[in-house]
């Protein structure tokens, strides 16, 4: 019988490609779905980090005041190469998007009567709500292997989906019973 032979650990990137994969992501995904697309590229496509550190990270991130995106590429820069690496994961970011927002408003501007125009928004609309779909699979697939955590969502769907009450709240009712029944099952 031999043991199965131990997958090794991606190495953890260099500043340039964080920069650069930041960059790209920044500059490609217009009209959210930002963390779709961040989930795809560090979890799926590089394995650069879990699916468990995204998630935490993207909780941490909606719970911050600001931009979620931005503060959970911060997140995920600082867990794979400190201060440092959080700093250039923002820098590269939102260097593309801000350039690439004033050449699209001059464009826009001059584009303003032409009937595509609208049709390309909503194109790119539907594609960042699809990786927010995928996005969301991947989540319940991993909260299904345990099955509280499915009880967790319920709740909150309905609490803030359904009665409307604020998020914040629910969180600090919630957190803690999610924190025990995680605790229970290590």
């Amino acid at each position: 019988m031999s043991l199965p032979t131990p997958v090794p650990l991606p190495q953890t990137p260099d500043l340039r490609a964080l920069f650069l994969l930041c960059f790209r992501v920044g500059v490609l995904s217009f009209g959210g779905g930002l963390s779709g697309w961040l989930y795809q590229e560090f979890v799926l496509r590089k394995h650069w980090i879990s699916e468990e550190d995204f998630a935490s990270s993207l909780a941490i991130s909606q719970m911050l005041p600001g931009a979620n995106v931005v503060n959970l590429v911060i997140c995920i820069g600082e867990q794979l190469r400190g201060p440092s690496g959080a700093l250039i994961c923002v820098f590269g970011f939102l260097t593309g998007p801000f350039f690439a927002t004033i050449a699209l408003c001059t464009l826009f501007d001059a584009l303003a009567g032409f009937p595509l125009v609208p049709i390309i928004s909503d194109g790119v609309a539907f594609a960042a709500m699809g990786l927010l779909i995928v996005m969301c699979i991947h989540g319940v697939r991993r909260a299904m292997k345990f099955p509280p955590s499915v009880f967790i969502i319920a709740i909150t769907a309905i609490l803030v989906g359904l009665f409307q009450v604020p998020l914040i709240p629910v969180v600090v009712a919630l957190a803690p019973v999610s924190v025990a029944l995680a605790w229970r099952r290590i």
